[in-house]
């Protein structure tokens, strides 16, 4: 055999099936170790059947791998100490890949490679001081969107500094270097939270006499009456559509590693849910003629600037306030507690948890308000 690329301690492995525009393919996971000592996640991606994946992995392992019990390098403390942040970066994300959903792993990376590795690629992990936190923190705190010109949101930037946060503590943890941003303080939130924007009944009812095109007439219902994430409506298929329900199992997402322009994944909470919709929905789904694979698209999705756009332009011509299709979520929940719905039942219905439903989704109706208050 040539000189072996890497070294493997297991020939365990895992098989992955996802669905791609081609069709069902399948990926091989399994750990190696560099030459350099380095342990790190392999996937070999793209098989067309587990047969194929199962082959590929055997001739990967053959042709490029040693057998060897455990990590057959020690490091020095020497070697430890001059570790790069950002080398260990791309390690933490790769021991994700077993851990989390691709859009996650897709979103941390370009946290990381936006707002980290700019700033700290060639720093030595043990040179992240108190001091150097701070300023970058610092320097987080007055960048702008280079899309738009504006700063970012205290709740983006928030969510910046807690990933910034995790990746210190696996340092920490894996490699013993002192996470020294637990003692670096969070700036003061001093902007006013916005109102969250949401439609009543009417608002949608105004929007959708205007909607002409039969698909996203049954597109927007849909999404309205069931509350559901749009990743979750763009890959619903016609199997997925029951007389009195509707099945919730997969997800449609953008942000891939395989060059494929979108792949089908679990739900967000990873849940699979045959879920009850109302007769204003049953009635909408008997008249629309869906597509295959996708009820919405037929060959492919929908494409999200497409539908977004359409969307905006509908919002403008039937005369009803501008919101994100997002926020279509955030009005199914606020008429559910409107009607007086228990919480359990919203959670479950949406396919969250009640303690986000609770923290996000809790928004009476200003009528709601009012009679409450006129009761005391």
């Amino acid at each position: 055999m040539p000189s072996a690329e890497f070294y493997i301690s297991s020939t365990k492995y895992s098989l992955q099936e996802r669905m791609t525009r081609r069709g069902k393919v399948y990926d091989v996971v399994f750990r190696i170790v560099t030459l350099d000592g380095y342990e790190k996640q392999k996937k070999l991606s793209g098989f067309a059947s587990k047969t194929l994946a199962k082959e590929g992995y055997t001739d990967f392992i053959t042709q490029k791998c040693e057998l060897v019990k455990n990590n057959p390098i020690k490091k020095k403390d020497a070697t430890k100490q001059d570790l790069l942040v950002g080398d260990l970066i791309r390690e933490y994300l790769s021991t994700l890949f077993n851990q989390n959903k691709t859009s996650s792993i897709y979103a941390k990376q370009k946290i990381y490679k936006t707002f980290v590795l700019p700033y700290f690629e060639n720093t030595k992990i043990k040179d992240l001081t108190k001091e150097s936190l701070y300023r970058w923190q610092d320097s987080l705190w007055q960048t702008k969107n280079a899309r738009n010109g504006n700063f970012y949101s205290y709740k983006y930037l928030s969510n910046v500094r807690a990933h910034f946060r995790t990746f210190l503590g696996w340092c920490e943890s894996r490699y013993g270097f002192k996470n020294n941003f637990i003692e670096v303080e969070k700036p003061k939130h001093r902007v006013q939270k916005t109102k969250m924007q949401i439609w009543t009944r009417e608002d949608f009812d105004k929007f959708i006499s205007v909607v002409d095109d039969p698909m996203y007439h049954a597109f927007f219902t849909l999404l309205f009456y069931t509350g559901r994430r749009k990743g979750e409506v763009f890959a619903l298929t016609p199997n997925d559509i029951k007389p009195t329900s509707i099945v919730f199992d997969k997800s449609l997402t953008r942000k891939t590693f395989n060059g494929e322009p979108y792949e089908i994944t679990s739900t967000k909470a990873d849940k699979v849910q045959e879920i009850p919709v109302c007769t204003k929905v049953q009635n909408e789904l008997k008249s629309f003629e869906g597509g295959s694979p996708f009820l919405f698209g037929g060959e492919k999705p929908l494409s999200d600037n497409t539908t977004r756009r359409i969307f905006r332009t509908y919002c403008e011509k039937a005369g009803v306030p501008i919101i994100r299709i997002h926020d279509l979520r955030h009005s199914f929940v606020s008429m559910l507690i409107h009607l007086g719905a228990n919480l359990m039942v919203v959670a479950d219905l949406i396919g969250d948890t009640v303690e986000q439903v609770t923290k996000t989704y809790g928004h009476l109706y200003e009528s709601d308000k009012r009679e409450i208050i006129s009761k005391l």
